[in-house]
């Protein structure tokens, strides 16, 4: 690890992650190179000059790896295995480096669906309790730029991706939790094993002094935990008493009953919380039974996820109410980029006749299966984008009504011909942006634009 002064590194990638981890290098004295596939801005170059940074290409990635003791990849980077192999002793990721700086409690959050939510309403519940907290990691703010916050806070709050988890040696968060797992990003890791072994990463080191809180889901597949480790599940149907009996002292389960979140732990069922209305209608009940738990094992007072329901605002794009006209209301939830996204926005608002947009890129995941679960859950798809025909295809095979289109605002304009008083329209593509926008959110915000438009074009 890095641990002494005027070392010679390499950053590789400069993006969000890079530029932090230059500018956090940097003020530690060492000496720098970065290397990127793209060409640098006049801004960045002038930036990297009077920080005396090299820069290198891609294509000079022998000159690159020879020249620097540790070379730190940015997380999006698919590193062959002879690259890994050929510079193992090099290289250093991102959460191991950020562990072994920052010296106060670590909760990390990571998993397929929720995580975001999950983070964003933890942040809320610690604000509320005036409880200073640093949060980052893969919601925007790098974890380089929060070590310097480590002297004000008394926790960091990290959401941590696959790509962030991929490779990591050390890492070990004083509570990890994992919201659940679904086939994702199989266009980066190579298969549905390398990608929970990926996930996986954010327990393998935690050792009896840390705690972790995985979706039940998972028990049978993950790392087995260390003697005398805290192991949490939570799930929202109580486990049968054959499942139950097989779990050990250190184990316990959160689980809710009618609508009370119930702890198992010791052969005892213990009332946690009683989830209200405003908990229920903030976000999915498993982030809730989730965050209840959380609560529980940082024994921080439940009751300001109470207080929390009634003001927090969840993240743009995850199935946000953007308007209603005629008595038909629409939702962006873009930030649905896969499967099991999509059927839980689905499930949500199934109660009315419902109008969903599918789209992007599946991310070398097969959505046919996922297809073939919103049979006589919706009431047309409208399929958008790349691999808009490969979808209309498969809806057609399960005799869903759907159409194709190029584009999101042709999608938009036939499905507001289409839509009638007491539908229910929802974009939740189940599929990466990529193949139309640069990010999520850029696909979220067209959306809110063109329904705002036509909201405000056929008001009276």
């Amino acid at each position: 690890m890095i641990n002494k002064k005027n070392k010679c590194i390499g950053v590789w990638g400069f993006g969000v992650v890079g530029k932090a981890a230059v500018n956090y290098l940097h003020a530690q004295g060492h000496t720098l190179g970065v290397m990127d596939k793209r060409i640098p801005t006049a801004q960045e170059l002038e930036d990297l000059k009077e920080k005396n940074v090299a820069w290198y290409h891609e294509n000079e990635q022998e000159t690159f790896f020879n020249s620097y003791e540790f070379i730190i990849p940015s997380p999006g980077i698919n590193i062959s295995p002879q690259r890994y192999a050929t510079h193992k002793d090099k290289w250093v990721h991102e959460l191991d480096l950020f562990y072994s700086i920052f010296n106060k409690p670590i909760i990390a959050i990571t998993g397929s669906i929720g995580k975001t939510s999950t983070t964003h309403i933890l942040q809320q519940i610690f604000k509320e309790l005036l409880i200073p907290v640093a949060v980052g990691g893969n919601i925007g703010i790098p974890t380089f730029d929060l070590i310097n916050e480590q002297s004000t806070v008394d926790y960091a709050l990290l959401e941590v991706s696959s790509f962030q988890l991929n490779y990591c040696k050390n890492f070990a968060p004083t509570l990890a939790i994992w919201t659940n797992f679904y086939p994702n990003h199989l266009d980066h890791h190579s298969t549905e094993d390398e990608y929970f072994a990926a996930k996986n990463n954010i327990l393998t080191q935690q050792t009896k002094d840390q705690l972790s809180l995985v979706h039940f889901m998972l028990r049978n597949k993950i790392s087995p935990c260390v003697n005398g480790h805290k192991r949490s599940y939570f799930t929202t149907i109580c486990p049968n008493i054959d499942e139950l009996n097989t779990l050990s002292n250190n184990e316990q389960v959160y689980y809710i009953k009618d609508t009370t979140v119930m702890r198992y732990t010791h052969n005892t069922h213990i009332p946690i919380m009683k989830l209200t209305s405003a908990l229920l209608n903030l976000s999915f009940i498993d982030n809730m039974l989730l965050l209840t738990a959380a609560c529980d094992l940082l024994n921080i007072n439940n009751q300001a996820l109470q207080t929390v329901a009634t003001t927090v605002q969840l993240p743009e794009h995850r199935v946000e109410k953007i308007g209603n006209i005629n008595n038909i209301d629409f939702y962006n939830d873009s930030k649905a980029t896969t499967t099991a996204s999509t059927l839980a926005a689905v499930e949500k608002l199934h109660n009315r006749p419902l109008h969903l947009f599918l789209g992007g890129l599946s991310k070398g995941v097969d959505r046919a299966p996922f297809i073939a679960q919103l049979k006589n859950q919706v009431k047309h798809i409208y399929c958008f984008g790349k691999e808009a025909a490969s979808l209309y295809d498969m809806c057609v095979a399960n005799h869903i009504a759907a159409t194709y289109f190029t584009t999101l605002s042709d999608a938009v304009s036939a499905c507001t011909v289409t839509a009638q008083p007491g539908d229910c329209v929802l974009l939740s593509p189940a599929g990466s942006s990529y193949d139309l926008y640069e990010n999520y959110e850029q696909r979220g915000k067209h959306f809110k634009e063109l329904i705002t438009h036509y909201i405000r074009n056929n008001t009276l």
